[in-house]
């Protein structure tokens, strides 16, 4: 196998990583995230704020809050040796106490394998313009 097909191979792992997480933010699965997301990892959202996994994940499991679209029209992983990144831009949806909020943001998502699990470890949300 070539580098570029090793290199292939592991986008495609970091996309299906992605995608499932992606998922479990639509379907409020908070037990997946649990599982997916790293215990020490960090979440910047658009406005600069930093919280850990457990403020993001408790987010979603609040019944007043609902992801109802993360549309990804662009998207880039690649391999750093252990760790994948993944670069997003997505349209996203959601409604929390009664209001509906939308926006498009550049996302980067950090993974890591350790022991031949790989789990999100960092995500940062940018603002950007349509």
């Amino acid at each position: 196998m070539t580098a570029a097909e090793d290199e292939d191979d592991m986008s495609d792992v970091i996309d299906g990583l992605q995608n499932e997480v992606n998922a479990a933010l639509l379907g409020s699965d908070w037990q997946a995230l649990s599982e997916m997301i790293a215990p020490d990892a960090r979440i910047i959202g658009p406005r600069g704020y930093i919280i850990d996994r457990d403020m993001w994940i408790g987010v979603h499991r609040e019944s007043e809050y609902q992801q109802v679209r993360l549309d990804v029209t662009e998207s880039d992983a690649r391999q750093y040796g252990d760790a994948g990144i993944r670069f997003d831009v997505v349209e996203s949806e959601c409604r929390y106490k009664g209001e509906t909020i939308t926006g498009r943001f550049r996302v980067m998502q950090v993974w890591v394998t350790q022991r031949e699990r790989w789990q999100l470890v960092a995500v940062q949300y940018t603002s950007a313009a349509a």
